[in-house]
């Protein structure tokens, strides 16, 4: 079969061989790759060149590069019909089929690094790859330059990340002859919506904060916050002195992250505008946000017309009994790891169509006549939460309007005598309260404080009898927080048995 020689600069994929050696590939144009004689007729209508020639070894014979020659060839010589037709017993070709009586020939030259040239018969069968394209088996989509075989990107040794990446940009790396999207050494293919690599090879949407750096996961989209857009408020050399002067600091529709350092921080804030912003907790600090003295029932952080996210803050010591520590309205929520608690007016609210959800957080505390969490025609998923209430007409959960409420493994307490979970219509699953749920759930009979190591100060951590009451009533999920509130272990197998509410004893 004629072949053209390929100097190394001209490798496939951009990739070169060592040596400075040059490579041999069929030659697509030559006549023995065609259809002999007929392809010379069309390549020469004037007829001055009718004969395909061979062009291997002793047939190879100085005229054209396409082997259409003025003479016949002698009979070994001459490739009438090419390597794509039959010759017939009439010696007329039938067109389109590959010859399998006769040799298909052509000039075929390889040169060493040192210059030397050796020729190489040819064999019939199907014809060598020329290309990529022709390579269609997805276990071995290229074309190997030298021999002509489809092989894997493993064949490429050091470049093989390199052959990957042209064949596919969004599959740029070789592993174990396969190219695929990412690994954890390589994730830079994992961008937008699905910024993280996981052991399948495959971009996939983060589901922590930790995954992104420092800056924060979105976990309502998957997608992580700038990295570029990440502000610290307090500690030795702060980007803000207030949280206020840090959300400031991003205009309407921006997105960002904010490190809160230790510190008391007594201000009231809100969050709109389209902003979508992260709250985390410096690692190490336990900050605690307040209100100013004498402010006018206004929460901590009020949520309107933007998404926030919170992991491991403490809103306390809103002495307002018309204001809650965080009030979400028509705006998005994800809470995790936080303690909100000690509020004269609650812990939340969620309001207006707005959307919260709360994991392994403490929501309430000891606290008359208020609800720890009021739904008022809003969405609220809670998972692995205590919340507990005081006195009078307090609740664990109160619910209005049209509602959505998802609860899964968590708390339910009050110290009232009558029902802590007013909530008609929730769906409550694997939860522990005092009131008979049905179903999965756990009647654990009147509230005894002492279950808890601090209830009146609104700390849920679980004491000795806590530990007892309140094993096993949980179970674990794909997709649960693997870590409690103080950073304690979860299991982690779908099904397993687990504590119900924020606190791994």
């Amino acid at each position: 079969m004629r072949r053209f020689v390929l100097p190394c600069s001209c490798l496939a994929l951009g990739l070169a061989l060592p040596g400075g050696c040059a490579i041999t590939k069929p030659d697509p144009l030559h006549c023995t790759n065609n259809d002999g004689d007929a392809y010379c007729a069309e390549q020469f209508p004037d007829g001055s060149r009718p004969y395909c020639e061979l062009g291997l070894g002793e047939c190879l014979s100085p005229g054209s590069e396409i082997g259409c020659a003025a003479e016949r060839p002698v009979d070994e010589c001459y490739s009438a019909c090419g390597g794509r037709s039959t010759v017939l017993d009439n010696g007329e070709c039938l067109m389109g089929e590959s010859s399998s009586g006769s040799s298909s020939g052509g000039t075929e030259t390889e040169e060493s690094s040192s210059g030397s040239e050796s020729s190489e018969s040819s064999t019939t069968g199907p014809m060598p790859c020329l290309g990529n394209e022709d390579c269609p088996d997805t276990a071995a989509p290229f074309c190997e330059p030298v021999s002509g075989e489809c092989v894997a990107c493993d064949a490429f040794g050091m470049e093989a990340d390199a052959a990957c990446a042209d064949l596919d940009p969004a599959m740029p790396v070789c592993v174990g002859g396969a190219c695929v999207q990412c690994t954890a050494e390589a994730p830079e293919a994992c961008t937008g919506m699905t910024p993280v690599c996981d052991d399948a090879n495959t971009c996939v949407p983060c589901t922590e904060h930790e995954q992104c750096g420092e800056a924060a996961c979105n976990l309502f989209t998957g997608g992580c916050l700038p990295a570029d857009a990440v502000v610290h408020v307090g500690g030795a050399m702060p980007d803000f002195a207030t949280i206020a002067a840090a959300v400031a600091s991003f205009d309407m529709m921006m997105e960002g992250t904010i490190i809160v350092h230790a510190g008391s921080y007594n201000e009231a804030l809100t969050v709109n505008g389209g902003r979508v912003l992260a709250f985390l907790v410096n690692d190490g600090d336990l900050p605690e946000w307040d209100t100013p003295a004498g402010n006018p029932a206004t929460p901590q952080l009020t949520v309107m017309d933007a998404t926030v996210l919170i992991d491991g803050l403490q809103l306390s010591g809103n002495g307002s009994a018309m204001a809650p520590g965080m009030r979400v309205d028509a705006g998005q929520a994800w809470v995790d790891r936080s303690r909100i608690v000690g509020n004269d007016g609650g812990g939340i609210v969620a309001q207006n169509a707005g959307e919260l959800v709360l994991r392994n957080c403490f929501v309430g505390g000891d606290r008359s006549d208020v609800a720890a969490l009021r739904v008022d025609g809003a969405d609220a998923t809670i998972l692995y939460t205590t919340l507990g209430a005081g006195y009078g007409t307090a609740t664990a959960l109160s619910c209005g309007g049209a509602f959505n409420v998802q609860a899964r493994n968590s708390i339910f307490v009050a110290r009232t005598d009558g029902s802590e979970i007013p909530c008609v219509g929730a769906t409550i699953d694997h939860c522990a309260a005092e009131m008979a749920l049905g179903g999965t759930n756990a009647s654990v009979g009147p509230l005894d404080i002492m279950w808890f190591t601090g209830y009146a100060a609104g700390d849920f951590d679980l004491s000795a009898s806590g530990t007892t009451t309140f094993a096993d009533i949980g179970q674990w999920q794909t997709g649960d927080p693997t870590i409690d509130i103080d950073g304690d272990l979860r299991p982690t197998t779908d099904g397993a048995s687990d504590f119900a509410g924020a606190d791994v004893p």
